[in-house]
């Protein structure tokens, strides 16, 4: 094997898995290696499974370029069929073993959140039906949930902190860090609404407002919903987007959906992040990592079908 690379995001339920095998046409030396489209493919690291999914893309040169393989998942399963459901006062933790169960996915832990969800969903993906459940649900638990499979089974997460938070620091395991922030996306003020259209109320960061400008977002209010609460997440997850890039020495445990906590002194990068995505490859005989941090816990908010009235 010439280099392997494990990846996840955590807007994207399933993880990838590419790899590139030395291999020759001419070199008999060199053992032929089974690759076929569909075929199952497995990671392991130290006797820990990392991954466990299906071959869906190959490559082959002559021009000594080798073999190589394009791998995901079950989570491809869940973004690749849609279905349609109505559910009644379900709450996403039945949603998910319905759903799971009707096309023989296997599920494992399930974050509970007791929380019911109505809704109907034609034609919807299965991962917008579940990952819709939890984003309802979340409006009320305040929790951020996430989407992944563990070997074969599906299961779902809440994102906190863990007693074995790694942490990060150069001359021990941290080999770069770069920093971007941005206001593009930030939301300042929320607007709160009436059914009939009439403005009710608001909220809003002044300083952010007299920093960047007004920058408002519109908020119906909604029986049986939280409005005041949706409003604070919405300025919540509306600040400056700070972004945090590493590369730091290899460890399984670094995936998205976990935490970490950097200190590095130059570009001032100091607590605890949220890793949005990553890429672990394997290359030289080197194990390396590069994350995507961020210092919000976000979750894939996901608003798909529609009201049972609508």
């Amino acid at each position: 094997m010439q280099s392997c690379t494990w990846a996840g995001n955590g807007k994207q339920v399933g993880r990838t898995l590419d790899v590139s095998l030395t291999a020759s046409p001419v070199d008999k030396r060199l053992p032929v290696i089974p690759c076929s489209l569909g075929d199952g493919a497995q990671l392991f690291r130290n006797g820990e499974l990392l991954f466990d999914g299906f071959v869906f893309s190959r490559d082959k040169d002559t021009g000594g370029g080798g073999i190589g393989l394009g791998c995901f998942d079950r989570g491809i399963y869940l973004k690749r069929n849609e279905a349609a459901y109505l559910f009644t006062n379900q709450t996403p933790e039945s949603i998910t073993r319905r759903v799971c169960g009707d096309f023989g996915i296997s599920v494992g832990a399930l974050a509970s959140t007791g929380v019911p969800v109505s809704r109907n969903f034609p034609g919807v993906s299965l991962y917008k039906i579940i990952q819709t459940g939890y984003t309802l649900a979340a409006e009320q638990t305040g929790g951020r949930y996430q989407i992944r499979f563990r070997g074969a089974a599906l299961e779902v997460v809440e994102k906190k902190q863990g007693e074995r938070t790694l942490v990060l620091r150069p001359g021990s395991n941290l080999i770069s860090a770069s920093v971007s922030e941005s206001v593009e996306n930030m939301v300042n003020q929320v607007a709160i609404y009436d059914k009939n259209g009439a403005r009710v109320s608001e909220q809003k960061d002044g300083e952010a407002v007299g920093l960047y400008g007004l920058m408002q977002a519109y908020l119906q209010q909604a029986e049986g919903q939280d409005t005041a609460k949706q409003a604070r997440r919405l300025l919540e997850d509306g600040a400056v987007s700070q972004t945090v890039t590493v590369s730091c020495l290899g460890n399984p445990a670094l995936i998205a959906g976990e935490c970490v906590v950097v200190r590095e002194p130059y570009t001032g990068v100091y607590g605890l992040f949220w890793i949005d995505a990553d890429t672990h490859t394997w290359k030289n005989g080197l194990y390396q990592c590069k994350l995507t941090l961020n210092f919000r816990n976000l979750m894939d908010e996901q608003e798909a079908g529609k009201l049972l009235d609508a």
